[in-house]
């Protein structure tokens, strides 16, 4: 059977269980450092991406179901609203008195409060707890790296802008940067300094 390696320079104990040292699975503090989540968080192992991954998809089915109560009828209401409108050549063409205003101003209102409301509880949640409804099932966490925290709303509100603006890029780049980086952050958790973690 072979030997577990020799401590890192600097972290020799006299003390340590020699039991544990014969330990293949042994992590020496370094070693644990980069394979948990830091001390803030209290050494809660960081998530994977296929967890991150599962929660983001869930999310959007769970999210995007609570939007639809407003945003089905809310366009049902504008496509009613252009009933007497007629194409021609693929051209929309309504007669003068065609478009129902009303109907038309009160479908978009729908659509427009639909995502707002999706867009406030899915921050506040990710904001307030760290954990939307998705990320819950999941069994992961998004918190502050400095103190393992939850983000707070505007932070939350940045996190979310730059994942659809700066980790989208190249090719989402920046979502598959977290499969190489020790700390398994994306490019958004590095800008508002926040980790993952398995809660």
């Amino acid at each position: 059977m072979s030997m577990p390696p020799p401590p890192p320079p600097g972290m020799n104990n006299p003390g340590m269980n020699p039991a544990a040292m014969n330990n293949p699975g042994y992590l020496y503090p370094g070693q644990f450092q980069q394979a948990m989540g830091p001390a803030s968080t209290g050494g809660a192992p960081f998530a994977g991406f296929g967890s991150r991954l599962g929660g983001s998809l869930l999310d959007g089915l769970l999210y995007g179901l609570l939007g639809s109560l407003l945003v089905v009828p809310g366009t049902a209401m504008v496509i009613e609203s252009l009933d007497d409108c007629y194409t021609i050549n693929d051209e929309l063409q309504c007669p003068d008195g065609a478009i129902n205003g009303g109907l038309m101003a009160g479908g978009i209102a729908l659509v427009v409060l639909g995502a707002l409301v999706v867009a406030f509880l899915y921050l506040r949640a990710l904001g307030k707890t760290g954990q939307t409804w998705g990320r819950k099932i999941a069994g992961i966490r998004v918190v502050s790296k400095d103190n393992g925290q939850p983000i707070g709303f505007g932070r939350a509100f940045g996190r979310q802008l730059l994942s659809n603006i700066v980790s989208s890029a190249v090719c989402y780049l920046g979502y598959l940067w977290m499969l190489w980086d020790k700390d398994k952050q994306t490019w958004h958790d590095k800008i508002v300094g926040s980790v993952v973690i398995k809660s």
